[in-house]
């Protein structure tokens, strides 16, 4: 299984980046949009050095671009302790696998179309807004941070995203605030929905997923920390899980921030297989 997240993580990032292959490393350069990573080669089989880690991170420093490694730790055990020694901080994620069918409903969460921009731009803004506090705590950030970020968060939501949804090659959810009614939310035009005739405050959070072949990973799964802890992350996991199965996926993967994030997926109906690694240096 862990072989097979690996490819993943090797084919998905070809779709809009080159690739540079440095020493023992596979380095993505993306044409556009959000910045890739360096991974170990895939089926590589020469021992990574110290002097390894630090040459791909000078050349994405010449490239000015994030200088970040990511790999699966059982597939390339041993790495973590290099990279340490070249004095960056390595994060291990728990990697998860949904088992059978997920569980759970899909409360306040939809799937958005190609034509909603409104609604996927104010989405991209609330996750944004997620990760700069990371985590699952609640904090005070909600609808005013968000709103914030509509304008830095437009620009990803560009002609090549579109089409990305327009073909399935990415598919995106959004979560909406509960208790505003009790009906079933209905689309209202301009990006804004409904529940019960009530007007929705738009998109408090989201999530996607990319399908390659019959395997998918649920990324970017975010809320607006103003309205954690209502059930918000595992209803787009859910609805996110249950879209890519309706399509043909027959392995859907994540990575958790933590322990406790890793708690949620689990609860959808996750298990984990491995560890993914990401390191980031200054």
């Amino acid at each position: 299984m862990v072989h097979r997240l690996e490819q993943y993580y090797d084919a998905v990032p070809r779709r809009r980046a080159r690739t540079e292959r440095v020493g023992p490393f596979t380095l993505f350069v993306a044409d556009a949009g959000w910045p890739y990573y360096a991974r170990p080669a895939l089926g590589g089989s020469e021992e990574i050095r110290t002097s390894d880690v630090r040459r791909v991170l000078d050349r994405q420093r010449e490239l000015d671009v994030p200088r970040s490694i990511e790999w699966v730790d059982e597939v390339t055990p041993g790495l973590a302790a290099t990279v340490e020694t070249a004095g960056v901080r390595v994060a291990r994620c728990p990697l998860l696998v949904l088992v059978g069918a997920p569980k759970g409903s899909p409360g306040t969460v939809l799937m958005l179309s190609p034509d909603e921009v409104d609604a996927l731009v104010a989405t991209r803004a609330a996750i944004s807004v997620s990760f700069a506090y990371g985590g699952n705590a609640t904090a005070d950030a909600g609808i005013e941070a968000r709103d914030a970020e509509l304008k830095s968060a437009r620009k990803e939501v560009d002609a090549r995203f579109l089409t990305d949804l327009r073909s399935g090659a990415s598919r995106m959810a959004a979560a909406f605030a509960p208790g505003v009614g009790q009906g079933e939310l209905a689309p209202t035009g301009g990006g804004r929905y409904s529940s019960d005739g009530a007007a929705e405050l738009g998109p408090v959070g989201g999530g996607s997923y990319s399908p390659v072949g019959n395997v998918a990973e649920i990324a970017g799964v975010g809320v607006l920390p103003a309205y954690r802890r209502r059930g918000l992350a595992a209803q787009l996991s859910y609805v996110l899980a249950t879209d890519a199965l309706t399509r043909g996926v027959t392995t859907v993967f994540c990575s958790a921030e933590s322990d406790d994030v890793a708690r949620v997926y689990q609860a959808v109906g996750f298990c984990r297989v491995g560890t993914a690694c990401i390191a980031e240096a200054t």
